[in-house]
């Protein structure tokens, strides 16, 4: 995956990965492993924020 994201697509991928690891923080009792699977879960929707990012903002990056 060789695509530039712009401004626009960065601040929406943060802004869905804050969402994601709030509601999995609040939403999500306690358990064992809770902090290994929040890591994780950072992870994977910084990934899909960013695939987001690139279908819903499609701007070209000068």
């Amino acid at each position: 995956m060789n695509k530039k994201i712009n401004s626009y697509q960065t601040l929406f991928m943060i802004f869905f990965v804050i969402v994601v690891l709030a509601i999995f923080e609040f939403a999500v009792p306690d358990f064992q492993f809770k902090s290994v699977v929040f890591i994780l879960l950072g992870g994977l929707s910084a990934w899909l924020g960013a695939m987001l990012s690139i279908v819903l903002l499609k701007e070209k990056v000068k």
